[in-house]
């Protein structure tokens, strides 16, 4: 039981290191960017801060694999690994591992609301209807892909100067529709006349419609100037299975490499190693954004085929 526990304590100290580090050369690079700014020097300061905590939930992935390379230097620099992996196998090393795992699989899953909860703090804190006065909603239906634009949205006076939305398929427009007619009635975005574009042809609208449900809490929720809507391509219950099957197998992985037998022979390549987990996080990181539309169910389905495969390459060598 005190093995166990003293591994532990190694790797919450080499977690701890990664994270004050990660956190000030983000904190840095933030605070420099915001400098341009026309704010105070104090919100700017909060902003900064911001902006570092939401990148490390965002990526938390690179904190995992910053810790565990610390962690299995430290042990290897006081041949502490080589008694380690004598008298502990892989299974055991990963019971000692596993809540650690769960937290940053739990951090990924919920990354999206963490990464939306201090938006709305820096909108909050920035309090000005000036700095972000559009809002461009991009959903998913079939092989076509819709934007919505809203500019020039003035909250005080409930008053809304552009809605733009148009429709593409195979990067061609298929439909479109502008209106600066507009007004509010009950949450909901009204026009009383927009200019249509449709069959290569352009043509007025003089009609009173609705555009838009619930645009005054929608503006809201939403405080990025990009909104991708997920629903509409994706059914949520499926996405979140396959997410986390994606980021366990990855981090089972990530883990592997670290806990493997060869890191124990001091003639080992390390560049080779340092490789291979440089494409496992590219891989990680990259893959969830590509989205293919009617094929994201196979593609995912795919990507996660090859992680299973990986794993029982790695795995195979123990």
């Amino acid at each position: 039981m005190i093995l166990p526990i003293y591994l532990a304590k190694r790797f919450f100290k080499a977690l701890t290191i990664c994270t004050v580090i990660s956190y000030s050369i983000f904190f840095l690079f933030s605070l420099l960017g915001n400098l341009g700014e026309k704010l105070s020097f104090k919100s700017i300061f909060f902003l900064s801060i911001l902006n570092s905590f939401q990148i490390i939930t965002y990526i938390p992935s690179h904190l995992f694999i910053l810790s565990l390379c610390l962690f299995i230097l430290n042990l290897k620099s006081k041949n502490e690994l080589i008694i380690i992996k004598e008298y502990i196998d892989l299974s055991k090393l990963f019971y000692i591992i596993f809540p650690i795992i769960v937290l940053f699989i739990f951090v990924e899953m919920k990354k999206d609301d963490f990464s939306m909860s201090f938006e709305k703090i820096k909108s909050n804190v920035i309090n000005s209807k000036n700095i972000v006065d559009t809002k461009i909603l991009i959903s998913l239906e079939g092989n076509k892909k819709r934007y919505n634009i809203f500019n020039g949205y003035d909250h005080d006076n409930a008053v809304l100067n552009q809605y733009l939305s148009f429709e593409t398929q195979n990067k061609i427009i298929n439909r479109g529709e502008i209106s600066t007619n507009l007004y509010l009635d009950n949450s909901n975005l009204y026009s009383n006349k927009s200019i249509i574009y449709e069959n290569n042809n352009f043509h007025n609208e003089d009609l009173n419609k609705k555009l838009f449900e619930n645009f005054i809490s929608f503006w809201s929720k939403n405080t990025g100037t990009i909104i991708k809507d997920k629903v509409s391509n994706i059914n949520s219950s499926y996405y979140i299975i396959q997410s986390l099957i994606f980021s366990s197998l990855f981090y089972l992985c990530i883990s592997m490499i670290f806990l493997s037998k060869r890191l124990v022979d001091r003639g080992m390549n390390t560049i080779n190693i340092f490789l291979i987990v440089s494409s496992m996080f590219l891989y990680y990181l990259l893959i969830p954004k590509i989205i293919l539309n009617n094929f994201q169910y196979l593609f995912m389905l795919i990507a996660i085929i090859i992680f299973i495969l990986t794993f029982f390459r790695i795995k195979q060598y123990e």
